[in-house]
């Protein structure tokens, strides 16, 4: 009898197809990571657009602009309600772009800065107004939510 070799990835595809709930999910799942393939070249081909809009702190305590309320993202790159609330802060500060300064801080590169805002949970957006007065909220906001809290927050 002559034994036939399998390759461990046909192996290690067939146990997926027979774990998952059905055949269909490792397909998707196989189209998806093709797609993130596809998706990932283009990217690293397309030119870097500059987030003109969202500026990452780099430094220690962070002093009010004078002219311009700043919205401050307070965020952790291991945090998974600050990975989801970044789009949304990305997203707004585009639409928001020449009425605030839109700055993400990362806690753990910029202790000082939280400290300074008095950050115990994140994510936390804090608006520093030209005056220096600070109003604060923390949690994950989908962008109704955020919007209502910088339309409560943000000089008309």
């Amino acid at each position: 009898m002559k034994s036939i070799k399998i390759p461990a990835i046909a192996i290690a595809a067939g146990m997926t197809v027979m774990i998952s709930c059905s055949g269909r999910a490792a397909s998707v799942a196989a189209e998806g990571q093709a797609q993130e393939a596809t998706e990932a070249t283009e990217a690293a081909e397309a030119p870097k657009a500059p987030k003109a809009s969202v500026m990452e702190w780099n430094g220690g305590r962070i002093a009010p602009d004078g002219k311009l309320p700043m919205v401050i993202d307070f965020n952790a790159d291991w945090c998974p309600p600050c990975r989801m609330f970044g789009p949304v802060f990305e997203s707004t500060a585009t639409a928001y772009d020449g009425r605030a300064l839109f700055v993400s801080v990362n806690v753990d590169t910029n202790p000082d800065a939280a400290r300074q805002f008095g950050v115990t949970s994140i994510p936390q957006v804090s608006v520093l107004l030209p005056d220096g007065s600070v109003t604060s909220t923390s949690g994950y906001m989908d962008e109704e939510a955020f919007e209502a809290f910088l339309s409560k927050t943000l000089p008309k």
